[in-house]
């Protein structure tokens, strides 16, 4: 017995004596890094040198742990990444140098171990800043119905041109319409986008939960809500998955959860399910080739603190409307505008105006100034004209996305219901208008009265009443900020 317990002890003895001599006590080692072609700009040199050291890489300081370990994560630009790992202590000043050639992928040959190509024959195009898609080939006074803003830089097969739209494939069953004004024609025999999902990654900033999905490239999609639960759809078109890892953290504001689902054997649905039902914005851009979903954190649901973007629609040489009696709806809208700005202020918001004067300004500047500010709500206000002139037209709110249908329907409601009445001309959805076409923001267009309408035309033109219809536009606001409030007390 004792012989086994003395060989026992041997035996440990000598595993300790190994695995103490396996720490590096001079030298360098290259563990891993020196390689001769990599396809990922993302390069890592991790290495082992005597505990203590100094240790450079490409004249660098890199951290070195206690057991003698170090690594250091390198860009590589394409084609050739000379690297020199230098190791500096009391007795020895050690470099070692090699290279690391860094190989560019094009899309066509990253995916033909997923899908065998041939040379494309096609008009294939590629999205401009500003893109949308349309449902379909009509039109309307506003344009087409849209579906949603697209990133630049997404290639699509062009299968038929009507007027000033492509018909454009999406995948093998789908196709939609892109204004001709947003897109470019791409090198001939480029093949249309095809690829397959890769690793997500679900995480939280300072303003937002974001959901980014690694892709080999570019293709198009579409956004989608919908209510009780609530949850954004995105569909990834000529994608198929390979997404076998989704790294989901625990300290997420706005996302519950994530999910997806292979719908058609070329479209690919992510799934966000929100923790309220209440949203307050989001966007689908790339970067690079991740498309990246960013869902706005919510913010305290009071009027203090909140920034409320302001649009008098028209102005300058858009008049917009003209009454019997010659007032211009640019006129009275950036004059409600002022009104409204000044009753929000009251209430401890902050104001962001599109336009501050008598000015010519394009939807996509207005858009641009909104999305700079970041911010939580926009209000865009009018004057309507049509129908019979000596009956009141009324008034209307308007909504684009689904979403932000109660926060309209809380206006309208406030309007409607002001001393000595006001025709409800309804609470009008999917309106095309281009203000409300971004997802970024809950957003309301206000049409106030008919200019047209003679009722109307006296009712509009007098400060006083046009004052009072502002400050129920900010009552509305406030109405639907109580319902979110009492809604966020059930979800706890």
């Amino acid at each position: 017995m004792k012989s086994r317990t003395f060989i026992l002890i041997s035996i440990l003895t000598s595993f300790f004596t190994i695995t103490s001599n396996a720490q590096v006590t001079s030298g360098l080692k290259i563990v891993s890094g020196k390689v001769d072609t990599v396809f990922r700009a993302s390069h890592y040199i991790v290495g082992a040198a005597k505990p203590g050291s100094e240790i450079f890489i490409n004249g660098i300081s890199v951290k070195q742990y206690k057991t003698g370990s170090f690594g250091m994560e390198i860009n590589l630009v394409e084609g050739n990444n000379p690297i020199e790992v230098r190791v500096r202590n009391s007795n020895e000043d050690i470099r070692e140098s090699f290279s690391v050639y860094y190989k560019l992928q094009s899309p066509q040959s990253m995916r033909k171990s997923v899908k065998d190509t041939l040379p494309y024959n096609g008009l294939v195009i590629t999205t401009l800043p500003g893109a949308y898609l349309n449902y379909s080939a009509g039109d309307d006074r506003l344009g087409g119905a849209k579906i949603n803003f697209i990133s630049e830089g997404i290639n699509m097969a062009v299968i038929d041109s009507t007027g000033d739209l492509y018909k454009v494939r999406l995948s093998e069953n789908r196709y939609c319409f892109l204004p001709k004004e947003y897109a470019k024609k791409v090198p001939f025999g480029t093949n249309p986008p095809f690829t397959i999902t890769g690793s997500w990654s679900v995480s939280k900033n300072d303003k937002c939960d974001r959901v980014r999905i690694s892709l080999q490239e570019r293709v198009p999609y579409t956004l989608s809500f919908e209510l009780d639960p609530s949850k954004i759809i995105v569909d990834l078109y000529s994608a198929q998955c390979n997404s076998n890892w989704i790294t989901q953290y625990l300290d997420l504001e706005a996302i519950d959860y994530v999910d997806f689902a292979q719908i058609e054997p070329d479209v690919f649905r992510v799934i966000i399910k929100l923790k309220s039902n209440k949203c307050w914005g989001y966007t689908a851009e790339y970067s690079d080739n991740s498309l990246v979903i960013s869902v706005k954190h919510s913010p305290n649901p009071t009027l203090k603190g909140m920034v409320i973007g302001l649009d008098a629609g028209h102005g300058g040489s858009a008049s917009g409307a003209v009454s019997p009696s010659g007032i211009k709806e640019k006129d009275l809208n950036l004059s409600m505008v002022y009104m409204l700005k000044e009753e929000f202020e009251k209430r401890g918001a902050k104001v962001v105006l599109s336009r501050k004067d008598d000015s010519d300004m394009t939807m996509a500047e207005r858009k641009k100034i909104f999305k700079d500010a970041g911010i939580d709500m926009l209000i865009s206000i009018h004057c309507n004209a049509s129908g019979n002139p000596l009956v009141s037209g009324g008034t209307s709110a308007y909504y684009k996305h689904i979403e932000y249908r109660d926060l309209t329907a809380a206006i309208l409601k406030r309007l409607v219901a002001i001393d000595g009445g006001i025709k409800n001309f309804g609470l009008v959805g999917n309106f095309n208008f281009s203000l409300n076409g971004p997802t970024d923001y809950p957003s309301v267009l206000v049409e106030t009265l008919f200019l047209s309408s003679l009722p109307d035309e006296e009712k509009i033109s007098d400060p006083q009443f046009r004052r009072k219809m502002m400050i129920e536009v900010a009552e509305g606001v406030e109405d639907y900020l109580k319902i979110v409030k009492k809604e966020a007390k059930k979800e706890k």
